[in-house]
């Protein structure tokens, strides 16, 4: 199912020369994009998955305390992302500066 259109259109942005006008560096360069274009398979199932041996990943919720926390198990040595420290304070009191009419 290779469309010709596509084949036999101008370079255009977003299509690759044809391989036989490149070079064999240019040609190797680009070789993994006509790989990523080239007809892909069906997307296969979750069960189908399983049944090659993969496993799920569990779920990471997007919170940022899930994040500082990644953070400092990855890197240890570096200057630590403290949430609990920054985020649960209180805010300073702020004095009244209001203007009295």
């Amino acid at each position: 199912m290779y469309n010709t259109f596509i084949r036999d259109a101008p370079v255009t942005q977003g299509t690759l020369p044809p391989r036989h006008t490149l070079s064999v560096k240019d040609a190797a360069a680009l070789e993994p994009f006509y790989r990523a274009q080239r007809p892909h398979g069906d997307v296969l199932t979750w069960r189908q998955l399983r049944a090659a041996g993969a496993t799920p990943k569990p779920v990471e919720p997007p919170a940022l305390k899930f994040v500082c926390d990644a953070f400092n198990e990855a890197y240890p040595n570096d200057s630590t992302l403290d949430y609990d420290k920054y985020f649960n304070q209180q805010d300073p009191a702020v004095p009244d500066d209001s203007v009295s009419d």
